[in-house]
């Protein structure tokens, strides 16, 4: 290779910033509130992991400690529903269905990215489609308890790092 010429690698930017164990409701909604609390305007969470494995519960209570919202399902038939917070409007996503670059595209939903705040669920199925510095959450069972893993690029680290049992 020629001095000044880099090779273009597929390497993962993104970084496990944080693995915390959860063992019960209460820390989860925990993390949820401290989630809110560090979003911002632009910024996309994009939740993988197992059916029902806590994804929609940890974005219920995000959802809640930003607003008036009660009730919050899973949009899993209606794609995505949208809520009012005292930062942002926040979109909660349910990619699950999404069959088709052709579906994700006419949802227009990527055109706000950058003006709201994004819940994604199920977001490897539209993860062509999803900004490079959002934050990865990625929940999964271990024995009776639950691991959820932080993975992002740089600009999460200091932002995410009051989390509990962070590293």
């Amino acid at each position: 290779m020629k001095k000044g010429h880099l090779k273009r690698t597929n390497i993962d930017i993104r970084m496990l910033l944080a693995k915390i164990d959860v063992k019960s409701e209460k820390k989860t909604k925990y993390i949820a509130e401290k989630l809110y609390n560090i979003s911002k305007i632009g910024d996309v969470f994009a939740f993988t992991g197992d059916v029902g494995v806590g994804k929609t519960t940890l974005i219920r209570y995000f959802i809640r400690k930003g607003g008036k919202e009660n009730i919050i399902t899973s949009p899993t038939y209606n794609i995505y529903f949208k809520y009012s917070s005292k930062k942002s409007t926040i979109f909660h996503l349910d990619a699950w269905r999404l069959k088709s670059d052709e579906e994700i595209i006419n949802l227009g939903v990527t055109d706000f990215f950058y003006k709201s705040i994004f819940l994604i669920e199920w977001a490897e199925k539209i993860e062509r489609f999803l900004p490079r510095n959002k934050l990865n959450i990625h929940i999964e069972y271990k024995k009776k308890n639950r691991i959820i893993y932080f993975k992002g690029d740089s600009s999460w680290v200091s932002r995410i790092k009051d989390l509990p049992n962070g590293y």
